[in-house]
């Protein structure tokens, strides 16, 4: 399996540090305690520096298709219950709660209808799907930035994609129902809860 993206996982924290502050850990952190006493499922986690406070009251999955990323996982999961695999999430398995941490950006459109499609059929009835991600860019710089980093990662890191997702064709109209919402950085960055729009636990 290729590691596209491992060449990242020593540098990927400082960097990230550098350039965006706390504000990825944040975005991919703020609503993880719904997913406390619960069976959760976290798919493109990287590091997982951002679950890294989880403890034995955490249980599910974790898959990252990068090992070295998968290695730095498994130590920051090491207090909780949350079992890491390196590959790709073979879509099954049923759950309460399901993270998509800055994955989707990294996904050719039909890749994400699939996924999407694959995650419906996995959340039990009440769950919750997290996501985190960058959304438009707001200013000038943030655009720059934007390219950047996406003509960055189609050279190192094999990155498909030369934008990013339309999140809204994929999560809302009549399937999904935006239920929570965060953002940072005017917007660009932002952390949203979905749930399923027949579930009739809500």
């Amino acid at each position: 399996m290729s590691d596209a993206y491992g060449f990242l996982a020593p540098i990927y924290q400082p960097l990230s540090t550098l350039v965006f502050g706390g504000d990825l850990v944040a975005a991919n952190s703020v609503f993880s305690a719904l997913a406390a006493g619960k069976i959760s499922l976290i798919i493109g986690g990287g590091d997982a520096v951002a679950y890294s406070d989880w403890d034995e009251s955490f249980s599910g999955e974790y898959w990252d298709t990068s090992l070295k990323m998968t290695e730095l996982a498994k130590h920051n999961l090491e207090r909780s219950k949350v079992r890491v695999n390196c590959g790709s999430w073979p879509g099954v398995g049923k759950f309460d709660v399901i993270l998509l941490p800055f994955v989707l950006d990294t996904l050719p459109g039909r890749e994400i209808e699939k996924l999407i499609g694959q995650i419906a059929d996995s959340l039990n009835p009440g769950g919750k799907v997290i996501l985190s991600d960058f959304f438009s860019p707001k200013t000038f710089p943030q655009r720059v930035l934007q390219g950047l980093m996406i003509t960055g990662f189609r050279v190192f890191a094999e990155h498909l994609r030369t934008d990013l997702p339309d999140f809204e064709r994929f999560f809302e109209g009549k399937s999904w129902r935006l239920l929570e919402e965060q953002t940072w950085r005017k917007g660009w960055i932002r952390a949203r809860v979905y749930g399923r729009m027949d579930d009739s636990a809500y």
